[in-house]
């Protein structure tokens, strides 16, 4: 075979492959999905993760994935009721509206990272991270934000909670609403 015929053919394969995962979700392969409108295949493809960091106190450390089709995982790791693995439940509901809660907050659009580092507005040292990520077929964002940036939109504090509620994560970390980092000192 010569390397025209081979280019030929691989080039085929690629748009033939392309095509299908198009046909299968009705948008290109590499489109972002509408998440205030997916269909039940996009759901059945829905990862949700958060893991929320160790920081200089006794902030709780662990983290979540919620699965499309309802399963929820979650490992303790520090300051938390459980620290071990769990496996839990939410019903289809509670899924579709977390993805709302995504939709709300424009997620697929915010950066990438609200990091001390990139932080250019007020920032504190010795806080806790949220590490938040959806990924829907091909298509993942993942949002890093450093709870001593000042400049993270309250939509994403929002959908935080969010994410731990729709788990219902209190059941395995316990009432963690009083704990938090010992001393900060802030800049800015």
């Amino acid at each position: 075979m010569t390397w025209k015929r081979f280019l030929g053919a691989l080039l085929f394969l690629i748009a033939f492959s392309t095509a299908l995962l198009r046909h299968a979700s009705g948008r290109p392969a590499d489109q972002a999905p509408d998440l205030a409108s997916l269909s039940d295949s996009d759901l059945k493809t829905l990862t949700v993760n958060l893991e929320r960091t160790r920081c200089y106190g006794n902030c709780p450390a662990y983290a979540l994935t919620i699965h499309g089709d309802g399963r929820v995982e979650y490992v303790g790791k520090q300051y938390v009721k459980v620290t071990e693995s769990r496996d839990g439940r939410i019903d289809s509901a509670a899924v579709k509206g977390l993805v709302a809660e995504f939709a709300r907050a424009k997620f697929l659009s915010l950066p990438e990272d609200y990091s001390e580092s990139k932080c250019s507005c007020r920032r504190c040292t010795d806080m806790a991270s949220a590490v938040v990520e959806i990924q829907v077929g091909s298509v993942s964002h993942r949002v890093n934000h450093y709870y001593g940036c000042g400049c993270a939109p309250k939509a994403l504090f929002d959908l935080e909670s969010a994410i731990d509620k729709a788990a219902n994560a209190e059941q395995w970390t316990g009432d963690t609403s009083k704990q938090g980092p010992m001393g900060t000192t802030c800049f800015g």
